[in-house]
């Protein structure tokens, strides 16, 4: 078994792919700065949210990421602007996406569940 250290390691780079993905999305916006502001304040409320809950960030980590994929992808879609995706420029590109941030909380999801039934 992999030590713990670098386990966390590799997820916290694993875990940084979709967050560089969604900043050059965000960066190529027309109306940059608003949208990184409240995609910053919605990734805030997540972090108080799992905070309250007194979740550890070492088990639910894959959930920033995928929100702020979903919250990226989503400021594109209600912009309209598929011209400034980065790889194809196709709205095909989005729901590809969408699917990969659904495996990073399902990801989250389940590192929590093992985390919490080892207890019980």
């Amino acid at each position: 078994m992999l030590p713990q250290r670098f386990n966390l390691g590799v997820q916290l780079v694993i875990g940084l792919l979709p967050v560089s993905y969604g900043i050059i999305v965000v960066a190529a916006l027309p109306n940059t700065w608003q949208w990184a502001l409240a995609i910053g304040l919605a990734m805030l409320v997540l972090l108080v949210v799992c905070s309250s809950l007194d979740y550890p960030i070492q088990t639910i980590w894959p959930v920033f990421p995928a929100a702020f994929l979903i919250l990226a992808c989503t400021a594109i879609l209600l912009q309209g602007a598929f011209d400034r995706l980065p790889l194809t420029r196709q709205p095909g590109e989005l729901i590809a996406m969408f699917f990969v941030a659904l495996l990073y909380l399902g990801w989250g999801i389940r590192a929590t569940w093992k985390a919490y039934s080892a207890f019980a």
